[in-house]
């Protein structure tokens, strides 16, 4: 997995980043709010996150990152022990918290709960979609797309069955860039090209969903 750490004690941000190499993770290592804030993206499995931290609080953190993706996991961790602060963390999303100080082994066990078991989602016998790699595969043959279709379909998949809003795909697949409706549907429409059945439904609500 692809891993995103934010925690400001420069002892401990080590030592877990460590820790999860060893277990042949990627870590990204933040000790700043801001700087931890402008580099959320997509291509994280997992996020671990402090909420006491420089500059910013981690909380609002959490929650750029579920507006980005709500499937996206977020793991918090915290010496803070105020229950509404707990509360508020799982009402923003947060898949599991962990109190300060903890053994790292027990961080570990927790990370390991989220590496994805199924990595191909199929959406027909013949349709299928990685989501390690983001490729969609058509009878066994590798469907060519381009980056934006391929972090569409990637949020779609994620979400099967539940309506994608055009905010969710402004933040998840242009980085938050604004994007008129006129252009999130000619990406729509690009795929739809490409796909040999409609697999991509439109919604009353505006947005698109995947059965």
């Amino acid at each position: 997995m692809k891993i995103f750490l934010l925690e400001d004690d420069y002892s401990l941000n080590e030592a877990i980043k460590e820790i999860i190499q060893l277990e042949n993770h990627i870590v990204d290592n933040f000790y700043d709010g801001d700087v931890a804030f402008n580099n959320i993206s997509n291509d994280y499995d997992l996020y671990i996150l402090d909420i006491n931290i420089p500059n910013m609080n981690g909380l609002e953190v959490l929650k750029n990152i579920k507006n980005k993706n709500p499937k996206t996991k977020v793991l918090i961790i915290s010496a803070n022990i105020n229950i509404d602060l707990i509360r508020e963390a799982y009402i923003l999303g947060c898949d599991d918290y962990i109190k300060k100080p903890f053994d790292l082994e027990e961080l570990i066990f927790k990370i390991n709960r989220y590496e994805k078991k199924n990595k191909l989602i199929y959406l027909e016998e013949n349709i299928v979609f990685n989501l390690l790699n983001k490729e969609l595969l058509i009878d066994g043959n590798i469907l060519e797309l381009t980056k934006n279709e391929k972090n569409l379909l990637f949020l779609l998949v994620e979400n099967l069955g539940v309506k994608v809003s055009y905010e969710q795909i402004e933040n998840f697949v242009y980085q938050g860039e604004s994007k008129s409706s006129n252009a999130i549907r000619s990406l729509i429409k690009r795929i739809r090209k490409k796909l040999p059945k409609e697999l991509i439904f439109n919604s009353l609500e505006e947005g698109y969903f995947i059965k």
